[in-house]
């Protein structure tokens, strides 16, 4: 809680947690890592109430802002989407590599993913075939969405930072820089 250092409560995961995300009204949390799953908490209690076991490590993971959708990029090339009601997968996608990050819009109707294949997907979370998909010159390592899922913004390890509107996957623009793009962020 905000107003105390001491944790509410801990979960002991084995190895490395590789990302962990919280709903923006605090009651959920997601995290992923080295011991191949998917966990989704409520913040009363650290017994997770649901785990998904894909058996292999968990890359990125993201949650819509009321909780409700729970997206994950997986070293197995698939993204998955899930309703914090039930560990089965809504769905799953295949990419050509490891998905390394992802991201899901405030609401949670649109899903960002950027994989090691050197591509930006687009989802709706109504469907596992991307609404798009636009091919970079390198991995993609970071890919943030909108709260209203309209910009998406990408950075690869071809140097760029890309934005992209959703409803087409040309971007509308892209930034040279002089190395690569580990990290990128959009304001809601």
């Amino acid at each position: 809680d905000k107003d105390s250092s001491t944790p509410l409560w801990s979960h002991s995961m084995v190895g490395s947690v590789y990302q962990v995300a919280i709903s923006a009204d605090g009651e959920y949390i997601v995290a992923g890592g080295y011991d191949e799953k998917v966990y989704l908490w409520s913040k009363d209690s650290s017994t997770p109430l649901w785990s998904y076991d894909t058996g292999d490590w968990v890359y990125s993971v993201a949650i819509s802002a009321d909780g409700e959708y729970i997206a994950a990029g997986f070293e197995n090339y698939k993204v998955y989407l899930f309703d914090k009601d039930s560990n089965t997968p809504l769905w799953s996608y295949t990419t050509g590599h490891d998905v390394s990050s992802i991201a899901i819009s405030a609401d949670g109707e649109y899903i960002a993913a950027g994989s090691r294949d050197n591509k930006v997907y687009l989802f709706d979370k109504d469907s596992s075939t991307p609404l798009w998909s636009y091919t970079t010159g390198n991995r993609v390592y970071s890919v943030a969405i909108s709260a209203d899922g309209e910009y998406i913004v990408a950075g690869s390890w071809d140097h760029n930072i890309y934005l992209f509107n959703k409803d087409n996957g040309t971007p509308l623009w892209a930034n040279t820089t002089e190395d690569n793009i580990h990290s990128v962020a959009i304001s809601a």
